[in-house]
């Protein structure tokens, strides 16, 4: 199994890789993949990861404002990324930033700047840059009331009704895009989690489950993403083909990392 984690240079991948970990991958199953580097032509899971703003031109808007910070490079990365994900039909988890790119992606829009256009009393920047912890306990989650089981997420999601989540984000989820559907809620209305009704599993959320892993809840929406890609590696190719674009891993008990060979920094 080979589960891609996009996420930025500058960004610490230890959290997201932790995670995956956690819920049952194997250290040589996780590939980070970053910007400037030669994309896998296979796969069998994309987790898109936290990180810059999407620009606001995928969905036909010009900046509302300063605060909106993008980068055409990583907009590059993970938009073809979920291309060839979705060619491939491999399972597609968002987190964050990637919950916005998936938006985008099928034809949503997104709040540029929640502050700013939809100030509505619930605070969703807990920033670890302005001293908070990733884990802080940021707002509420409201899960939709009897969600379709057959959704992706559906089931784990179920159990987050009425907790805590942390949150620091300033842009999210305005009209949600054709076949979506929430799955949750912040308490002022916004979109904290999603799935597509139908084909491969795609779901996202808002919120960072993986600086929440020793939570039960939180570790099931890992499980259940690496659960749904799994069959997709068994029916993967004989072991003996080397797939197109692989560089070389290293050692075997880190991941493969494509891309910047710069050090992570804190976001």
């Amino acid at each position: 199994m080979k589960i891609l984690l996009a996420i930025d240079p500058r960004q610490p991948h230890a959290a997201y890789r932790d995670a995956l970990l956690a819920a049952g991958a194997l250290p040589e199953e996780v590939e980070i993949v970053q910007p400037g580097g030669v994309l896998p032509e296979e796969f069998d899971g994309l987790l898109l990861s936290g990180g810059a703003d999407v620009d606001p031109s995928r969905y036909g808007e010009a900046k509302v404002n300063g605060s909106v910070r993008t980068s055409v490079e990583r907009d590059g990365l993970d938009f073809e990324l979920f291309s060839r994900a979705e060619r491939l039909g491999v399972p597609v988890f968002g987190i964050c930033r990637g919950l916005q790119v998936l938006n985008v992606a099928l034809g949503g829009t997104l709040w540029q700047d929640l502050p700013a256009q939809r100030s509505r009393g619930v605070e969703h920047s807990f920033s670890t840059s302005d001293g908070h912890d990733p884990a802080h306990p940021a707002h509420e989650i409201r899960a939709a009331r009897i969600p379709p089981r057959t959704l992706p997420l559906s089931v784990a999601l179920a159990a987050t009704d009425g907790l805590r989540v942390n949150s620091r984000h300033h842009q999210a989820v305005k009209e949600l895009a054709p076949g979506l559907v929430a799955l949750a809620t912040s308490p002022d209305g916004l979109v904290e989690a999603f799935a597509r009704e139908s084909g491969p599993f795609l779901a996202a959320v808002q919120w960072h489950p993986e600086n929440l892993i020793a939570r039960a809840d939180q570790k099931a929406l890992f499980e259940a993403f690496l659960a749904a890609a799994r069959p997709r590696a068994a029916r993967a190719k004989s072991p003996h083909e080397t797939p197109l674009g692989t560089l070389d891993i290293g050692e075997p008990s880190s991941p493969a990392v494509r891309g910047s060979d710069k050090k992570p920094e804190p976001a």
